[in-house]
C-alpha cells in the first residue's frame, strides 16, 4: 500500500507554488500528497507507462492537449488557474545593461531560447511581432529545453539573456532580472491542472483542483509572481 492520498506531478518551473499550496492542502484535508515535479515530456511518459497518478500541473495548454491526446489526462477536468507574462531575463545587475528587444540584436550579445516545455516558441512570437527575427537569429547561440535549463544558462553564464517569464524573477531571484516588454510583444501562457486518467481518488482529486482556484489558492500563485485575470 502506498503511504500518500495523492500523486501530485508539476512541470519543474510552475512546482514552487503548487508545491506550497499543496502543503496547505494536505493540513485542511488530514492527507498526504506524493509530489514530483520534472520535465513535462518525462512526467507525462512516466504516467503513461506506470499508469499512476492523480494530479497534473504545467505552464502551457498545449502540453496539455497533447497530454489529453495520449490519453493521460481527463478531458474536462482542465482548469486554468494563472497565467505569466514574457519577459527578458538577465543575469543579477544586468552587466550588458539590456533594456529592450533591440539590445539583443545588437552584435556581440548572446541569446538563449527554449525549444521544449511551456516557452516553446515564445520567442518567435516575441520578435516576429517586433519584427526583428533576421536581426535576432544569429545571436540566439544557445536552446534549452525546459524552464530549469533555460535558466541554466544564464547561471552559468553561457548567454547574456533568455526569453523567460515573469515569475522567473521570484523563483530564482538571487540570480536574475526581468526586463519587462511593450504589452503589445508580450504574450501569456497559462499554467493549468488537471486530473490524470489513471487516479486512484478522482473526488479528492478535484478537491485539491478545486482549492487550487480559490481565493487562497491563488493567492499562492500571486506571491510567486504569477497573474490572475484580469492583467
Amino acid at each position: 500500500m502506498s503511504n500518500y492520498d495523492l500523486w501530485v506531478f508539476s512541470a519543474g518551473a510552475v512546482a514552487p507554488p503548487l508545491q506550497e499550496a499543496i502543503r496547505k492542502f494536505e493540513v485542511k484535508e488530514g492527507i498526504s500528497c506524493r509530489f514530483t515535479p520534472g520535465k513535462p515530456e518525462a512526467l507525462l511518459k512516466a504516467i503513461r507507462d506506470n499508469k499512476q497518478g492523480d494530479v497534473i500541473s504545467c505552464g502551457a495548454e498545449y502540453v496539455h492537449d497533447e497530454a489529453e491526446d495520449i490519453g493521460v489526462l481527463i478531458k474536462g477536468t482542465r482548469h486554468s488557474l494563472v497565467c505569466r507574462r514574457s519577459v527578458i531575463i538577465v543575469d543579477r545587475g544586468n552587466p550588458k545593461n539590456i533594456e529592450s528587444l533591440e539590445d539583443l540584436c545588437q552584435e556581440g550579445t548572446r541569446v538563449g531560447i527554449a525549444v521544449g516545455g511551456c516557452l516553446k516558441g515564445v520567442w518567435d512570437d516575441i520578435f516576429s511581432k517586433a519584427g526583428l527575427i533576421e536581426k535576432v537569429r544569429p545571436n540566439i547561440v544557445e536552446h534549452a529545453d525546459a524552464c530549469g535549463s533555460l535558466m541554466g544558462l544564464i547561471h552559468s553564464g553561457r548567454v547574456d539573456a533568455v526569453i523567460g517569464w515573469n515569475a522567473f524573477k521570484n523563483v530564482w531571484s538571487e540570480s536574475c532580472e526581468a526586463i519587462e516588454l511593450p504589452r503589445d510583444l508580450q504574450v501569456y501562457r497559462s499554467t493549468a491542472v488537471q486530473t490524470i486518467s489513471f487516479t486512484r481518488n478522482q473526488e479528492l482529486s478535484e478537491r485539491l483542483i478545486t482549492f487550487l482556484l480559490s481565493p487562497e489558492g491563488i493567492d499562492i500563485y500571486k506571491r510567486f509572481g504569477w497573474i490572475h485575470p484580469p492583467y
